[in-house]
């Protein structure tokens, strides 16, 4: 014997679910990061580091080292910045790199967006 439903079924996974229905992309820095996975919070934190590393060369003048430590510490803050920058850059990918270019750029400050 088969009894008749009232109305339309509801499984759970039809467009009315609320599962249906994709949650919008985060936007800044928490939805880059939780979108990613290692290899771009990896990337992100090289870049991170080689701009610690260049703000580190603040410091080299006022170091208590000789002349020749402290150019050898400097070039090695430099190279290492660098390197880190660059190997950074390579593991998020060109997007990434193109984006942030494009909200560097001087030229889109003073037109504003367009």
């Amino acid at each position: 014997m088969t009894t008749a439903s009232s109305g339309p079924e509801t499984s759970g996974d039809g467009p009315g679910s609320p599962s249906a229905a994709p949650a919008p992309p985060e936007d800044g820095l928490a939805g880059f990061l939780r979108g990613g996975g290692w290899r771009r919070r990896l990337g992100l934190f090289l870049v991170i580091l080689s701009c610690l590393l260049y703000g580190c060369l603040l410091f080299v003048p006022s170091a208590p080292l000789s002349t020749s430590e402290k150019v050898a510490l400097s070039s090695l803050l430099v190279v290492s910045g660098e390197a880190s920058f660059w190997i950074g850059g390579f593991i998020l990918g060109r997007d990434v790199v193109a984006r942030w270019r494009g909200a560097l750029d001087p030229r889109r400050w003073v037109r504003g967006r367009g």
